[in-house]
């Protein structure tokens, strides 16, 4: 939870180190798991550019959040 903080922190003192490349999120948080959290709307990928095919980033933060919600729901849950 403090990784969190940290994380928001950081997101709202300097947006742009916050987000990390498609290829960190899938390395850090599973690439299924990532699709599944885009497609559900969960978050919202960022464009690096008007390209079809430029790279896309993603907040740490709200990787994070998304992240430790689902790790709360599983332990409730269980």
């Amino acid at each position: 939870m403090a990784a969190l903080g940290v994380a928001t922190y950081q997101k709202e003192a300097a947006p742009a180190s916050d987000l990390i490349s498609q290829r960190e999120a899938y390395s850090q948080f599973q690439e299924v798991r990532v699709k599944r959290w885009v497609e559900s709307g969960l978050i919202t990928p960022q464009r690096n550019g008007s390209a079809k095919n430029s790279k896309r980033y993603y907040s740490r933060a709200e990787l994070m959040a998304i992240n430790q919600a689902e790790r709360l729901n599983t332990i409730i849950h269980r």
